[in-house]
């Protein structure tokens, strides 16, 4: 049933009701005596309002089970299009590349080259392919294990993991509580904001370190990511908006009312800070 009208009903049935009973009463006023009639009342009353108190509660859940349904829906679609993404950045174009590179293996057996340096490239390329597909499913299970994840938990392992695949020094840095004080879905948010800058530290700064640092006071939790990679023009990437995976990065943290602030400068690394403001209640508007 619609809002509306659950709002008309509400504003006649109960009139309509009460006011023939209290012509009935009136009309056969020497069966029903005034005490019994107020009674009598007072019960129709309550009838009439656990009735439509039901309906309200009925319509309330079924619109809360849609809306939970249609975040679900929207949620899975952001992940496949973070999917298609990323497979296209990187698994994509490791196979496009490694097409190419059996072409020329291939032409320079026909030509009785040496093939070996195609060979090698060829090599590094299934083993780029391999070390990004097992990342992509790795974080895909981080966040499919627990939908209500614990922020810290979820960034460790991933550090852990990342470290193992690319060797590079990791120093986490926590100061902040265990529960960071954000709703499930923020959290969610902002452990896919890590994993982007994560992957694009990956993939574009050849850093050998990485300090992730995790710290709060009683405005605002604030995650920083800095690499001691190949860094670039900060403010020329931004004016691009296509390196550092910017769309789906400015979405996500559009989504929970967060901001990005980015140092970085050619041949000395990058920093990245992501903010979120504390609220006394939150709410997710998606």
């Amino acid at each position: 049933m619609q809002i509306t009208k659950m709002k008309w009903i509400a504003a006649i049935v109960p009139a309509i009701c009460i006011g023939l009973f209290e012509f009935a009463r009136h009309k056969f006023l020497h069966v029903i005596s005034m005490d019994w009639g107020n009674v009598l009342v007072a019960v129709l009353t309550g009838i009439i309002f656990i009735l439509f108190s039901h309906g309200i509660f009925a319509l309330m859940e079924n619109l809360y089970g849609k809306l939970q349904q249609e975040k679900q829906e929207t949620a899975v679609l952001q992940e496949r299009y973070r999917i298609a993404r990323n497979l296209h950045d990187s698994i994509a174009q490791s196979l496009f590349f490694m097409n190419v590179k059996i072409m020329e293996i291939e032409a320079a057996w026909k030509n009785q080259q040496e093939p070996l340096s195609a060979i090698n490239e060829l090599r590094e390329a299934i083993r780029f392919a391999d070390t990004e597909l097992r990342q992509h499913i790795f974080a895909l299970q981080t966040v499919a294990l627990d939908d209500n994840i614990n922020l810290i938990t979820a960034i460790q392992n991933h550090l852990r993991q990342y470290e193992a695949q690319t060797g590079a020094k990791i120093d986490f840095i926590i100061t902040c509580d265990n529960e960071i004080p954000f709703s499930a879905y923020e959290r969610k948010q902002l452990f896919h904001i890590f994993q982007e800058l994560l992957f694009n530290i990956r993939k574009h700064a050849a850093a050998t370190q990485v300090i992730v640092s995790l710290s709060e006071n009683n405005e605002a939790f604030t995650m920083t990511i800095a690499d001691n990679g190949k860094g670039f023009v900060a403010a020329d990437n931004l004016r691009q908006k296509q390196s550092f995976g910017y769309k789906m990065l400015e979405q996500d943290i559009r989504s929970i009312g967060a901001s990005l602030t980015l140092t970085s400068i050619p041949g000395t690394g990058t920093t990245v800070t992501v903010t979120k403001t504390k609220k006394r209640s939150y709410r997710h508007d998606h």
